[in-house]
């Protein structure tokens, strides 16, 4: 649903650093390790437990190496391979990608005419340098409704243990509707569909004393503490020191309305947001940061809905349930709602590449009432090994 913008590229949590070295954008039944080889996951289920010949015929799945130490949740739901989530991926069972991926060419964030995927940081992630600190610079963007980002409101934080959050980084940020203090992007955006005539008002700012090379977590709400912007969690945002110039690295992170939730809710099945829940949402990237289609993704605690995928619009990005088999759109977006907060969470990602069932990225996180949790897979992050 949502993504950083433009976050250094390269996937995790504090939390995803046990989850892949000892246990952070979720192969082996609840309570054994997973493989340190390319086994096929759901091995060993029997079809009257674990949903039929689906799971005794399960593919193999690749790349799997980095996740041999993981172990389920004691609270995975759920808990063994069941149609049609046959795929253990890290820990966490998610449904077989029935198309090939693809990258999302031609798109306004993102962008990228190439249509050849990088998937090499998945065997050889990034070497971690020494955390130097940096200003943070770049627009606060809207995610769809809302013509003019201003009155929101941008804190950073440490990732905490499994997922949590951790300390704060700085002081929070609040951009105006000041030309001067916070210009907005130009030329302005006018792709949004509820964009006003002129284009959107995505406003710039600074934040400073940012650490590289850390896990972080960018949270987007209102300043006022009104219901103009809803609660934002950023997670796997990251910027290497190779993304550093001049002293800083760049970032357009996202206000979503308060007006948007209640929106997806309804266009994902005619769901209502449970007040004590939170939402799950994000992106599958390549390694080269760029949306891939065709990727499934899913968690190891329970949701309400069934997990989601965002249609084509990049202009108005809606849940699309006949993609439900299909899995991400070019637009790399999935979603779920009213999932438990408080806990740690798994979330996985797959795909088929030339016929090959892959994990994409796999990240632990944690949801918080009324607010959405994103993460955006961009591989494997340095501290994944």
């Amino acid at each position: 649903m949502m993504s950083p913008g433009r976050p250094s590229p390269s996937l995790s949590s504090s939390a995803l650093r046990r989850g892949l070295a000892a246990a952070g954008l979720a192969f082996a039944l609840v309570g054994a390790a997973c493989s340190s080889s390319n086994t096929t996951p759901g091995a060993g289920a029997s079809s009257s437990s674990s949903g039929g010949a689906g799971c005794e015929s399960a593919p193999t799945l690749a790349k799997n190496d980095f996740c041999k130490s993981c172990t389920f949740s004691p609270n995975a739901s759920p808990a063994a391979c069941k149609t049609p989530r046959v795929l253990n991926a890290c820990c966490a069972w998610v449904q077989a990608p029935t198309q090939e991926l693809a990258r999302g060419t031609g798109l306004n964030r993102y962008p990228s005419d190439d249509p050849t995927i990088q998937l090499g940081c998945l065997d050889a992630p990034a070497t971690a340098g020494a955390s130097q600190t940096v200003s943070l610079k770049g627009f606060l963007r809207v995610f769809s409704s809302g013509g003019d980002s201003a009155g929101g409101k941008i804190e950073i934080f440490k990732e905490g243990p499994d997922g949590a959050l951790g300390e704060p980084i700085g002081a929070a940020v609040t951009v105006t509707a000041d030309d001067a203090k916070n210009p907005p992007q130009t030329p302005k955006p006018e792709w949004l569909k509820k964009c006003p005539d002129g284009g959107c008002s995505f406003r710039s700012f600074t934040y400073e004393g940012v650490p590289t090379e850390t896990p972080l977590i960018v949270k987007t709400s209102d300043a006022s503490g009104g219901n103009q912007w809803s609660e934002l969690y950023e997670y796997n945002v990251y910027f290497s020191n190779d993304s550093v110039q001049n002293g800083t690295v760049t970032m357009d992170p996202a206000v979503v309305a308060a007006t948007d939730i209640n929106t997806i809710a309804s266009a994902a099945g005619g769901f209502i947001v449970k007040p004590e829940k939170g939402l799950l949402a994000g992106e599958v990237h390549d390694c080269g940061d760029i949306r891939l289609s065709g990727a499934t993704v899913d968690t190891d605690v329970a949701h309400e809905a069934d997990m989601f995928y965002f249609g084509e619009n990049e202009s108005d990005p809606l849940p699309d349930r006949s993609r439900s088999s299909l899995g991400t759109s070019r637009l790399g977006l999935f979603g779920t709602l009213n999932v438990q907060t408080g806990v740690p969470i798994r979330v996985s990602a797959v795909g088929k590449r030339n016929g090959e069932t892959v994990l994409l990225g796999t990240y632990t996180v944690q949801t918080f009432p009324r607010a959405i949790t994103a993460v955006v897979f961009r591989g494997r992050r340095p501290f994944q090994k």
